[in-house]
């Protein structure tokens, strides 16, 4: 059995692996092709009452620099450098109070009404253990009836075959938001390898843009909701409630998007 990586030795994997991303980042997330940091910075807001959160792998800012705009007190953690550069780069991104360093650590000194992980962000964490220990570590950083918001891709196994998805696209259909301008324009081929037994998903995407190609490999593990469920249980916290989306949609059987809401007692 492999000994298990310290904190310090993930985040140097972790930044070496998403600084690869940061250039091109804000031109192709997210997957769906529909932009919903408007709509999550709305919930987290409402959910916040004005007061503070703390995002979790806060990458350049996609959610956190909406959310502060709206008036709600922002910190950020990220392991990658280049990305928390990039986030300071942009407007709005000096109101972000930033950590960098792993995000499970939750190495901060203040309690939040909010701490909040999006875009299966929570997958990227390299095992059960690290997944746990981020929850756990969440909830210390909450004020009593704080809540923890997680929104996670439900995995569909149908994509598979033989434990392999690929998936291509590129990012032209969704620059009529505005929200792209500047950015180059990008076509992928996304080639994925999952393994069902420890749920360790192996990406590998081919870019293609006007800035040059390159091919850029990441490793996840995905996590189902119940097994979730029993993390934050582990952590002390309550689910309140579950919705397919930030904009409150029901959560079915067949939804392929979840946000989750745990409260602290």
């Amino acid at each position: 059995m492999n000994a298990r990586k310290t904190s310090k030795q993930w985040q140097e994997e972790a930044a070496a692996e998403w600084d690869r991303y940061a250039e091109i980042w804000d031109s192709w997330t997210p997957d769906d092709n529909r932009d919903d940091a408007e709509e999550a910075a709305d919930f987290l807001a409402e959910l916040s009452k004005g007061g503070s959160a703390l995002e979790l792998g806060v990458g350049t800012g996609r959610v956190a620099i909406p959310l502060s705009a709206r008036g709600v007190r922002v910190s950020g953690i990220d392991a990658s450098p280049k990305m928390l550069e990039r986030l300071r780069e942009k407007e709005g991104g000096d109101r972000i109070d930033l950590y960098e360093g792993n995000f499970a650590d939750v190495d901060v000194d203040k309690l939040y009404d909010v701490v909040f992980i999006a875009l299966a962000t929570l997958f990227v964490l390299p095992d059960q253990h690290e997944q746990t220990r981020c929850l756990e570590n969440s909830a210390k950083r909450l004020k009593p009836g704080g809540r923890l918001v997680i929104q996670n891709i439900v995995p569909d196994m149908s994509n598979y075959q033989r434990g392999r998805h690929n998936d291509y696209g590129m990012t032209e259909p969704f620059r009529v938001s505005g929200r792209l301008a500047g950015h180059p324009r990008l076509a992928w081929f996304e080639m994925n390898t999952m393994d069902p037994t420890t749920q360790m998903i192996k990406r590998t995407d081919v870019i293609m843009s006007e800035k040059g190609n390159r091919i850029i490999a990441a490793t996840m593990r995905y996590i189902w909701p119940a097994e979730q469920d029993l993390m934050a249980r582990l952590g002390g916290l309550e689910l309140e409630e579950r919705w397919g989306g930030w904009r409150g949609e029901a959560f079915q059987y067949d939804s392929r998007d979840s946000v989750s809401v745990y409260r602290k007692p």
